[in-house]
């Protein structure tokens, strides 16, 4: 889930990213969130097949920060930081999994700066466990299995293993890494979710065993402007795992603030 993405990665100001612009001037402005294991070619299926929208994924170094920050709370702080930084007006946050809790919390903390969410397989109410801390952490095809719960396919490579290992086998990452998961537990969303007042995109693998079913149904159900698409035979990651059908549902979501955009600039020149 980390991987290397095919897209070229910026440097600025700090951080690293990916940015891809429109030549459209009304175009959305998104910004993609990865997840706890997740990384920036997450969403290269995504960025293959969406069009007229301003896209930027940054590169969240949830092992590099200290401990005392792996909350949710400071961890939208830091996307706050980056969006400032980066000049990205009214954006359209999509996350998957810790990404769209840190998207969630960012919509409840910065109501007017953001435009709407894109959710998938978002944390924030219930969320399975990876693993656990027990010695198995070092046995490859373990670490393989538990890596498959991710997908309703058994998507993951070598590579993914490896990197997942990497945290796994690192006290220290390890320590962060469990940081971030009792984080996301005790962070819950549920009396909040009424508060979220932009529209709300839910997009939910139909065999996610890591939020599943009934965690899409309650964000549905407690978030006032929400629309809820499933997507069969999809786990925990629908952009990866099925991107052309994801894209389906993103795309007239999207097309709204698209026309939302072109009204305000025609306002604007009167």
């Amino acid at each position: 889930m980390f991987g290397n993405t095919k897209f070229d990665v910026k440097q600025s100001e700090g951080y690293q990213f990916i940015e891809i612009t429109s030549d459209n001037p009304s175009a959305p402005n998104l910004v993609f969130l990865h997840g706890m294991f997740g990384g920036l070619s997450n969403f290269d299926a995504l960025m293959d097949r969406l069009e007229d929208v301003n896209i930027f994924v940054p590169d969240i170094p949830l092992y590099e920060m200290k401990r005392s920050d792996l909350s949710i709370s400071y961890l939208a702080e830091w996307v706050r930081d980056f969006i400032n930084a980066q000049g990205i007006q009214n954006p359209i946050l999509l996350g998957n999994s810790l990404g769209g809790h840190i998207a969630l919390q960012y919509a409840l903390s910065y109501p007017d700066d953001v435009a709407g969410l894109i959710l998938t397989g978002s944390s924030g109410l219930l969320e399975n466990d990876f693993g656990n801390t027990s010695p198995r952490r070092k046995d490859p095809e373990y670490i393989r299995k538990q890596a498959n719960l991710t997908f309703y396919e058994d998507l993951a490579d070598d590579t993914l293993v490896e990197e997942i290992m990497e945290v796994t086998e690192s006290p220290i990452k390890l320590l962060k890494l469990l940081t971030i998961a009792r984080s996301t537990q005790k962070h819950n969303m549920e009396e909040k979710l009424p508060n979220i007042k932009v529209p709300v995109l839910l997009v939910w693998g139909k065999e996610d065993i890591i939020t599943p079913p009934e965690v899409a149904d309650t964000f549905f159900e407690k978030i006032p402007k929400a629309e809820l698409h499933w997507i069969e035979r999809c786990g925990h990651a629908p952009m990866m795992e099925r991107p052309d059908e994801f894209v389906e549902y993103a795309k007239p979501f999207l097309e709204k603030f698209l026309s939302s955009n072109s009204n305000e600039k025609e306002i604007q020149s009167i």
